[in-house]
């Protein structure tokens, strides 16, 4: 397990160093304490961090498939409890609040209990859109490094060399990966900062929503909706950014090394901009129709509503440009919308494209079957990967896991005395770390409300948390970490 804790080790000393960004922030507001806080927290966690990773020194860090499984499923929890310590101490929340905040921000889930941010120190809310952007990170790195290359759930490797860690072992290799990617993530991060300095958001905001439209996360550092800024083209930048956010990060480099062949063969990333454009033109005649005239919404208006209210929906990051937006299309199209997700090798939640294209072209190819017993028919959709049996099994394995966590936790949730309808909607908005959906406004405006994240008992929100953090390793990989045989043997 040296190999697991040293990797940890390393991730927690990132960790501190990000703190070092919220510090600032407090003494630019002159808050002395709260900066002071994030310092001490940082310099202990970066304390023991790094004498754990002296402390390993010249052993062997190799580690197995399973070791790696614990490795992902560690860091999740570990850097969640971590995170929740400035909400403790800068924030004065309870534990549970904290906790929430923590992985709710970490799994870029995006739900909040924190009801009114004019009161919370812009710090702590420069550090919960922080933790998002260094969440959308861990997905990356942990999806790159560790479940795609086992083929958990069916993810498609076949051009993981495209991420340029091909030829690497061990730390090297995670080495490599760290370097790349957090690399090309922090130059799109910087983009959107700079584009939407450039549509007039002041600097702060501007990184605050970077952070979380870049890891399809939803953290507003603001009371309200995106509205609020009444910046149209501020929303087109956000557009864009929640796109490259929710497609992979493999069709990226595609794109920027020039790989046109690959490009048209991979086509997954273009079925999540389509399914944004078409739900959006759907939003936007929703909204015009319901509007009345185009005195009270102009065309134009609706459409760009209706493809940002689409497109946060489809990449998961959860904003909204009027509130109850997501509510205006029936709930049975959101939710299969949003349990779908976005793209592999994206910061998006859900299924993914991917595995939904997979079990469609089974479909498909089943009902062939029973006219053309004997046709030959293509198994490509998403990506030149051939669905095979194997990855099938291995996608409708990952499905039936994700259906079986869903239904188990808004039964769970149903228990805490929740009307089932919002129980539902709450697991599959936590599983598909899409934290505001459950917030959209489903019952009618005379209807009790369903009580929102902040009125939950400690253990609602433990259960929601467990959600959030399966819709990040992949489900299976904790069915891995945790097998019996392999612990019982060592």
């Amino acid at each position: 397990m040296t190999g697991t804790l040293y990797f940890l080790s390393l991730l927690l000393l990132v960790f501190a160093g990000a703190m070092t960004l919220p510090a600032a922030v407090a003494a630019a507001e002159e808050k002395g304490t709260a900066a002071l806080d994030f310092l001490m927290i940082a310099a202990l966690v970066a304390f023991v961090a790094a004498g754990s990773a002296v402390a390993l020194r010249g052993w062997r860090k190799r580690f197995d498939r399973v070791q790696s499984y614990v490795l992902l499923v560690a860091a999740w929890i570990t850097l969640s409890a971590v995170g929740a310590l400035p909400f403790l101490t800068v924030g004065g929340l309870k534990i549970g609040d904290a906790i929430f905040e923590a992985v709710s921000g970490l799994t870029t889930t995006g739900g909040t209990v924190l009801t009114n941010l004019s009161t919370v120190p812009y710090a702590l809310i420069a550090w919960r859109a922080e933790l998002q952007w260094m969440g959308g990170l861990l997905t990356l790195l942990g999806l790159t490094l560790i479940p795609a290359p086992a083929g958990t759930g069916g993810l498609p490797d076949r051009y993981i060399r495209l991420v340029g860690i091909e030829g690497y072992r061990d730390r090297q290799r995670v080495l490599a990966a760290m370097r790349d990617i957090t690399g090309f993530y922090t130059v799109v991060t910087l983009a959107c900062i700079i584009m939407l300095m450039a549509t007039g958001i002041r600097p702060l905001d501007a990184l605050c929503l970077s952070f979380s439209t870049v890891s399809t996360g939803g953290f507003l550092p603001i009371n309200g909706t995106i509205s609020s800024y009444a910046n149209p083209m501020a929303e087109i930048v956000l557009m864009v950014f929640m796109l490259i956010g929710a497609t992979s990060i493999l069709w990226q480099r595609m794109v920027l090394l020039g790989r046109m062949q690959m490009l048209r063969q991979h086509r997954e990333s273009y079925s999540v901009i389509i399914v944004g454009a078409v739900l959006g033109l759907l939003y936007a005649a929703v909204l015009f129709r319901a509007a009345g005239s185009s005195s009270a919404l102009s065309p134009w208006q609706a459409l760009r509503e209706g493809l940002f209210t689409a497109i946060s929906l489809v990449t998961t990051t959860g904003f909204e440009v009027r509130e109850a937006g997501f509510a205006v299309l029936p709930l049975t199209l959101v939710l299969f919308v949003a349990f779908a997700g976005g793209g592999t090798f994206s910061t998006a939640g859900g299924l993914k494209h991917y595995r939904v294209g997979g079990m469609a072209i089974q479909a498909y190819r089943e009902l062939g079957r029973l006219v053309y017993p004997h046709a030959i028919r293509p198994a490509h959709f998403f990506g030149s990967q051939a669905y095979d049996i194997q990855l099938m099994k291995a996608i409708w394995s990952f499905f039936v896991a994700a259906i079986f966590v869903v239904a188990l936790g808004s039964l769970a949730l149903a228990l805490e005395n929740i009307n089932y309808e919002g129980a539902l909607i709450a697991a599959i908005a936590s599983f598909s770390n899409i934290g505001m959906l459950y917030s959209s406004g489903w019952l009618p405006i005379d209807a009790p409300h369903w009580p929102g994240y902040s009125d939950f008992n400690t253990h609602t929100k433990i259960i929601l948390c467990a959600l959030m953090i399966f819709g990040r390793i992949e489900v299976l990989a904790l069915f891995g970490a945790l097998n019996r045989t392999y612990w019982l043997r060592r």
